[in-house]
């Protein structure tokens, strides 16, 4: 009786606690702003928050993000809230999505807030002619130069010179290999590289007369492309672009870090490394287009946008109109930028802190200030980045081949590159017809699917009873049992049960990144494009994840019990020593140790440098189709096998050594027993492991990190040559945010992971008993 009193008051408590936790967090009567990663700046926004309160008693609560990227995906969810947000601090290309979804509301915006902000400030905001923020701070890049290897009075005017003086200033050694870059260019970005593409005539979207963005507009297909492809190719020739096709603007900016590069287009995202690196840097503006114009770098700004569904919109407004002014803009733009250390992290959209001493008699923040007077905001558009999915395989193909290394036309691949992209806006464009479902269906289907599993229940427990030898539990025991389970049902039913259902359930609806709140049911449309137009890439990446997963296990397997095996066979304390250190690689996390084996795994990285000295070529064990996929097998072979080695350590322990003894007195080999007695007995007890940890494969995205996918397929939108099913489904669906197609897909793993789980348990059993 004890016992069950216990029970019941934990539960009492246990429910107590979730009510308060799920209690509303507040009435309106406090703002909430999503503000900064960067701590100097929330303590300065709190500051500005506490003299606001002061002012007016209204209070106001200041919460420190992590990354300004969650701030779309967390103000879906958040939105209507009681812990919602009022105030966020977020990145103009973001607010198409919000903006079509209905999340946040357009601002009053008089003339003077205009002549106290840059143009750029509103522009950046504007979508159908209705501004929904106002900019804080602008990233944009220029042209960064290292003042020892070229003066400021050096520097190019227009591209031409750009290219001239970095031809001039490229130095090599007595081999023929560059010491010094005049500047470095990645000809796979479309970001640094666009002010160049624009001034040969290529553009991303075009405009209508209205002045809004035509997604449907590309110009990356016309004839003046090609003219920018053939330069950018005359470039890579003279060694001023990156040799290698998976480079990046990391490998660019580390160059110009060891003072190696005269000129670079960046920003001054690395300037703290470049201080700490004691270059002495500038940035200027870019060079001037053939127009006679100064070019225009993209730029992203951020600012501040207003929940639609904020309880107390007037003092919203109240309190922003205090945050926008000159002074606490100065107090936020220095604390954001460590105050004296002035690292360039927050560029001002205010004019007068640009025009304060804080900016305007620093040479680097006043130099980068100046270039966010003419730059070219990015499309604010949902569609705005659909073309970011697709430029950087296209272009790495056209200027370093395709998978196999073979030259392709560049006038065809810009062609499909161009049609790719519209045809993405087209079906992210795409409205399913939604499907009104009677609730008479839905609670006729619901009485069905409960009938289902009562009977289930009675059933199971009619033939459990049939089997039950001796006394059964009374009912006041079956309670308690049931009672004391029930926190375990709970959380397993949220955490487990509700996420599959719901999956499912987005599944069958248009959910999607302008569709972020009115979606309704569409449905069997999703998995009807999967199993037509998505077909082969399904069938295609099935088959691959299949073969990886399956090889990784089984080689982990094989490896870790031979390895267990040997070290069984040795002295204790030599076997101790090895197995800690063949379970280092589980105390680094994942992410640090693909990156690491992708760096040794570069061209020029650590194993083709070992292979050199060893008087052996080159492998491209990330360019290659067969060898990428060769490396993520290996890799992952290398992370997996250390576990099966440990749990074969206990098992080798439970074999009776009368099985070993009467093989040796039958003259059977070490290989034989091996083989032939410890295997079979290692996997019979192994084998539900071995089903989880393909499972585990199956889902492995820490293949992403080591190959990205790559090397990319021939055709644009196809898998790549290692990409699994699960980031082949997150690239695909993703890049359109249609979000319910990446439901359908996740379904359809979910789905085959347990038909295959279930199989393969199900044989196991049978075998286990033979």
């Amino acid at each position: 009786m004890r016992g069950f009193r216990f029970v019941v008051i934990v539960q009492a408590a246990l429910l107590l606690g979730a009510t308060l936790f799920a209690a509303p967090g507040g009435d309106g009567s406090t703002i909430r702003i999503w503000f900064s990663h960067i701590e100097p700046e929330n303590l300065a926004m709190v500051a500005i928050a506490e003299e606001f309160t002061s002012l007016t008693g209204i209070k106001v609560e200041v919460i420190g993000r992590r990354s300004i990227f969650d701030a779309p995906r967390d103000l879906a969810n958040n939105a209507e809230l009681d812990d919602r947000p009022d105030i966020i601090l977020m990145q103009a290309p973001d607010i198409g999505n919000m903006v079509a979804s209905g999340l946040i509301v357009p601002l009053k915006i008089d003339d003077e807030l205009r002549k106290r902000y840059l143009d750029a400030t509103f522009e950046a905001f504007t979508y159908n002619n209705r501004c929904y923020g106002i900019g804080y701070s602008l990233d944009t890049s220029g042209l960064i130069y290292n003042r020892d290897l070229i003066s400021e009075s050096e520097l190019p005017e227009t591209w031409d010179d750009f290219f001239r003086i970095a031809e001039a200033l490229t130095l090599r050694n007595g081999d023929g290999k560059i010491v010094q870059y005049g500047t470095l260019l990645n000809p796979k970005d479309m970001w640094f590289n666009y002010p160049i593409i624009k001034d040969y005539g290529g553009y991303y979207y075009g405009k209508a007369p209205n002045g809004d963005y035509n997604p449907y507009d590309v110009g990356l297909d016309n004839d003046c492309m090609l003219d920018y492809v053939n330069k950018m190719k005359e470039l890579q020739k003279k060694g001023l672009t990156l040799a290698n096709e998976n480079g990046t603007e990391s490998h660019i900016s580390a160059e110009f870090a060891n003072g190696r590069a005269a000129m670079i287009l960046y920003g001054l995202w690395n300037a703290s490394i470049y201080q700490s690196m004691g270059i002495n840097y500038g940035i200027a503006p870019l060079p001037k287009g053939r127009n006679g114009e100064v070019s225009k770098p993209l730029a992203t700004v951020q600012g501040f946008v207003v929940n639609r569904f904020t309880r107390n919109m007037e003092a919203v407004e109240s309190f922003l109109e205090f945050v926008l002014r000159d002074e606490n803009q100065q107090k936020l733009i220095e604390a954001g930028n460590r105050a004296e250390k002035k690292t360039g992290e927050r560029n001002p959209c205010n004019i007068s802190v640009i025009e304060s001493d804080y900016v305007s008699k620093d040479p680097i923040l006043s130099s980068l200030s100046a270039i966010g007077f003419n730059c070219e905001p990015f499309p604010n558009i949902p569609e705005g980045t659909i073309w970011y999915n697709y430029t950087s395989t296209a272009f790495r193909t056209i200027f370093y081949g395709d998978k196999s290394g073979n030259q392709v036309d560049a006038k065809e691949k810009l062609t499909e590159l161009a049609n790719k992209i519209r045809g993405d806006v087209a079906v992210m464009n795409k409205v399913p017809e939604k499907i009104e479902i009677p609730s008479g269906y839905l609670v006729f289907f619901t009485s069905l699917a409960a009938a289902a599993f009562v009977f289930l229940l009675v059933w199971r427990r009619r033939l459990a009873s049939t089997d039950t030898v001796g006394d059964s539990y009374g009912r006041k025991e079956s309670f308690v049992a049931w009672l004391m389970l029930a926190p375990l049902f709970f959380l397993l039913s949220m955490f487990y049960i509700f996420p599959v259902f719901h999956n499912i359930y987005l599944s069958l609806t248009n959910y999607s990144g302008i569709n972020l709140r009115d979606y309704g049911i569409v449905g069997f449309s999703n998995y009807a494009e999967i199993f037509s137009t998505g077909i082969n890439g399904l069938i295609s990446m099935i088959i691959w994840t299949v073969t990886f997963a399956a090889t990784v296990v089984g080689l982990s397997f094989l490896a870790g019990t031979m390895l267990a095996v040997v070290l069984d066979k040795v002295k204790v304390r030599i076997a101790k020593i090895y197995k800690i250190v063949f379970i280092l690689p589980w105390v680094v996390p994942s992410v640090i140790t693909l990156l690491m084996w992708r760096g040794m795994l570069e061209s020029d990285g650590l194993v083709n440098r070992m292979l050199g000295i060893l008087g052996m070529p080159s492998v491209p064990w990330l360019t290659s189709s067969f060898f990428a996929k060769l490396s993520c097998i290996f890799v992952m072979t290398w992370f997996s096998f250390p576990y099966f080695m440990v749990i074969s350590s206990g098992v080798l322990k439970s074999i009776p050594r009368d099985y070993y003894e009467v093989a040796k007195i039958a003259g059977a080999g070490n290989t034989f027993i091996f083989f032939k007695i410890t295997m079979p007995l290692v996997f019979k007890a192994l084998f539900p492991m071995m089903i989880m940890s393909f499972i585990m494969q199956f889902n492995q995205f820490g293949v992403y990190l080591l190959t990205q996918g790559g090397p990319p397929g021939d055709v644009l939108g196809s898998p790549g040559s290692t990409d699994l099913l699960i980031t082949y489904v997150f690239n695909t669906a993703f890049n359109t945010k249609r979000y319910s197609l990446a439901a359908a897909y996740s379904v359809i793993i979910f789905c085959f992971v347990g038909l295959f789980a279930f199989v393969s348990l199900k044989i196991g059993k049978r075998k286990m008993y033979e």
